[in-house]
């Protein structure tokens, strides 16, 4: 015996995922954080913080092969977007990733990529 699969929501239904729906500012709030993942440089970035937990501007340019400046822009919209934190130490600053999450979100999608 074959079951039909229901495809058309009834208005009961239609109400309660209506109030699972994600609020406009947390919606709003996740794009601008896949936003800072949209560019191939800051994913060196993300990767290379993988790889070496803790890295200043200086040796972050020398591995995504871009000026300092450069860098220093990507990682200020990073910080920004709470992909990045700061330790400043005398005159250096070093970059880490924010927290696990990050790092999971990255780890996702190259696995996603990779299948």
């Amino acid at each position: 015996m074959v079951t039909k699969v229901p495809f058309e929501l009834n208005e009961t239904q239609l109400d309660e995922l209506k109030a699972q729906m994600l609020a406009s500012d947390d919606a709003l709030v996740m794009s601008e954080f896949f936003k800072a993942f949209s560019d191939p440089t800051r994913l060196n970035i993300v990767h290379a913080l993988l790889l070496h937990k803790w890295l200043c501007v200086t040796d972050i340019s020398a591995l995504v092969k871009l000026s300092k400046s450069a860098v220093s822009h990507q990682l200020a919209y990073m910080r920004i977007n709470k992909l990045v934190r700061v330790k400043r130490d005398g005159r250096k600053v070093y970059y880490a990733l924010n927290d696990e999450h990050v790092e999971s979100v990255f780890a996702l999608a190259l696995s996603h990529i990779k299948e």
